[in-house]
């Protein structure tokens, strides 16, 4: 892993090459930059518009990070670290060890489980057609691989805290070196030919100096010369090394493996392998012949590739603590023999990491190229774990802080994304009154592609007593719905928003459509509002219209003109609906009998002259002969002054029935 660069990119905008190349921009929410040509201007210079002012158009281009997580096949890692990261915070910090090392191990196993998804993405034709793709895969397959090896070795090292490491650093190093554990594998198919390959015996050195003596006594063992005393006898040294078993007395083992370390010595002096120089270059490696191992850091890519092995044969009960000396030490080794090799990232955080430098470590950790997801999931766990609590105090280390500024972070960056803001949401929750306000800020910024998901939404607002979001949401939903002409969708949303001006947009809107067309829109909506209604006074109106209109049309007149007069009463009618609402009493008015009785009629009479006339009166002296265009016309009369003769005439008829029949006495 190569340390990157600083990427440049151009935009070729014609305003901006007139203005000296120069642009400005403006973070705008979804972590991206609004971008725009920019003239600078001096104190020697007059601010004023440029003679191209007018004549070119000024374009805004939106700048956003492209990132690996942009890869479909890479979603799964968040997904799946997300849950094992809500398993973490379900444990908290009365975990035992065993069940922090099963967590590393869970997130090192979805890394791994990426890796060889991405191996085969990347082998599959549409990808090898595609460059662009094939690098963005190539460049995951190396920030992933760097991971999941550097938190193999933070495992190691800092979680499972065993005494003696070096059993553990062989495993790490030959799963990050498997090369020379699959030639191997050929030659062992091969068998006896094999010794006949030209790279036969580098291939077993490098077996050697990645510690792996049961593979090497294996490919020796199908030796053509396997028979001879030299590789009996190498046989022999590699069958008999002492290997520390936990539990094991020290002190013993130590003696064991100094009489096994002088004996190699002396046959290696004795010239027992003197007929077979490359049996004899391998058994100096095992005894841990400076020569021979300089000869092997040459061949090496990495300086941290060979130290397991070299310690395995010269300081195998190495611990923690003395593993920071012997890695500074093998790493100026390193440079000294490959000083045309620059020092990586990798491999300056693999040291990072064995000198116990963790404050570099976690600041070049955030360096990948992974969105911090890396960073963020390392240190959670390092905080729940609490054994590095002591290196964090004694360097003025805020772990929280830090821990809860990556986390939020991390879970700011998920919720600014399509298709991955509900693992943000978890993420966020962890971060109390700053991941509340982030959610709040965030989540009306999701862009809505259905109402499942809107639903969705409201209900994770409405867990966490989000209430504005929940409007918000519903506001939005309201009027795309009108836009989209579903007017009773726009209708329910806007009550559940519970916005007063919102609610009363689109009840105005069905009561003027009704007054133009005749026709109402949305009945079944209106129908079920109940009592919902008194979220706006505009929507009580509709909704007792409404009921005034269900009884007309089944021919309950009665029930109709009592409600109508209630409506007339109620102080609640809007202006633009007065001519509809007094000409739907003109029927009942006409009827031969009476439906409306004297008292009632008068009080039409008088919101004819309180209510309708003033409002002609007042258009009147605003527009002159063209008022009648500012009052909304029903669909059933062509003018308003001719409403109002009907109106006058209807109710002095019906008035006149009336009062006969109100006072005339019933015959005995």
């Amino acid at each position: 892993m190569s340390d990157s660069g600083v990427f440049a990119f151009e935009l070729g905008d014609d305003l901006a090459t007139r203005c000296g190349n120069t642009l400005t921009g403006v973070f705008v929410p979804g972590s991206r930059i609004a971008l725009s040509a920019y003239r600078h201007v001096t104190h020697s210079s007059r601010d004023e518009p440029t003679e191209n002012a007018g004549q070119v158009p000024v374009l805004i281009y939106m700048a956003q990070e492209s990132t690996l997580f942009d890869e479909p096949v890479l979603r799964s890692v968040l997904a799946e670290a997300n849950a094992t990261f809500a398993t973490l915070q379900q444990l908290g910090s009365r975990a035992t060890r065993a069940e922090y090392v099963n967590i590393s191990r869970a997130y090192r196993s979805i890394v791994r489980s990426c890796l060889e998804k991405l191996e085969q993405a990347k082998k599959s034709p549409e990808v090898q057609t595609d460059e662009a793709r094939l690098q963005r895969l190539c460049d995951a397959i190396v920030v992933f691989y760097a991971a999941e090896c550097l938190w193999h070795l933070f495992e190691i090292l800092y979680i499972q805290s065993n005494q003696l490491v070096v059993p553990q650093l062989l495993d790490w190093a030959r799963f990050h070196s498997p090369h020379a554990e699959d030639r191997a594998t050929d030659l062992l198919l091969m068998g006896e030919e094999a010794s006949e390959s030209d790279d036969y015996w580098s291939i077993v050195k490098s077996l050697i100096m990645l510690g792996e003596i049961d593979v090497t006594r294996a490919v020796l063992s199908q030796n053509r010369k396997a028979g001879q005393t030299s590789f009996k006898a190498a046989e022999q040294i590699l069958k008999s090394m002492p290997v520390y078993q936990e539990g094991y007395a020290l002190q013993k083992f130590h003696s064991q493996w100094e009489f096994w370390h002088v004996d190699t010595e002396r046959k290696i002096q004795s010239g027992l392998f003197a007929t077979e120089p490359e049996l004899e270059q391998l058994i100096r490696l095992v005894a841990g012949d400076s020569e021979q191992w300089d000869a092997g850091i040459k061949e090496s890519q990495d300086f941290y590739e060979y130290l397991p092995g070299y310690l395995l044969f010269t300081k195998p009960t190495c611990k923690p603590f003395e593993l920071k000396i012997a890695a500074a030490k093998w790493l100026n080794r390193w440079c000294l023999l490959r000083p045309e090799r620059e020092q990586c990232s990798m491999n300056r955080m693999v040291s990072q990491l064995m000198d116990h430098d963790l404050r570099l470590f976690i600041y070049d950790a955030q360096k990948l190229n992974d969105t911090h997801w890396f960073s963020t999931h390392l240190i959670d766990l390092i905080h729940h774990c609490g054994q590095l609590k002591s290196y964090f105090d004694q360097n003025n280390i805020d772990l929280p802080a830090l821990r809860h500024s990556m986390i939020y972070e991390y879970g700011s960056y998920l919720m600014t994304s399509h298709n991955m803001w509900q693992l943000g949401i978890d993420y966020l929750d962890c971060c109390k009154q700053e991941g509340q306000a982030a959610i709040e800020l965030l989540l009306p910024r999701i862009t809505l592609r259905s109402e499942r998901q809107a639903t969705k939404l409201i209900n994770l607002a409405r867990q966490r007593g989000l209430i504005s979001v929940e409007r918000e949401i519903c506001k939005v939903l309201s009027k795309r719905s009108y836009d989209n002409e579903r007017y009773g969708n726009a209708l329910e949303w806007a009550i559940r928003s519970k916005d007063v001006l919102l609610v009363t947009a689109v009840a105005d809107f069905i009561l003027k459509h009704y007054s133009k067309t005749g026709c109402m829109l949305c009945p079944d909506t209106i129908a079920n509002v109940g009592g919902r209604m008194f979220a706006s006074p505009r929507l009580v109106f509709l909704s007792k219209y409404f009921e005034f209109y269900e009884f007309y049309r089944t021919r309950d007149f009665l029930s109709a003109s009592e409600l109508l007069v209630n409506l007339l009463e109620s102080k609640i009618t809007p202006d633009y609906f007065w001519p509809s609402l007094l000409i739907d009493s003109m029927p009942l008015l006409e009827s031969k009998d009476p439906k409306i009785f004297a008292k009632e009629t008068v009080a039409i009479l008088h919101h004819i002259e309180t209510d309708l006339v003033p409002i002609i009166e007042r258009d009147v002296s605003k527009y002159g002969k063209h008022h009648t265009e500012t009052v909304f016309k029903d669909y059933r009369v062509e003018n308003v002054d001719e409403i109002m003769n009907l109106m006058r005439l209807a109710c002095a008829r019906n008035l006149a029935r009336a009062l006969i029949i109100e006072n005339t006495l019933p015959v005995v």
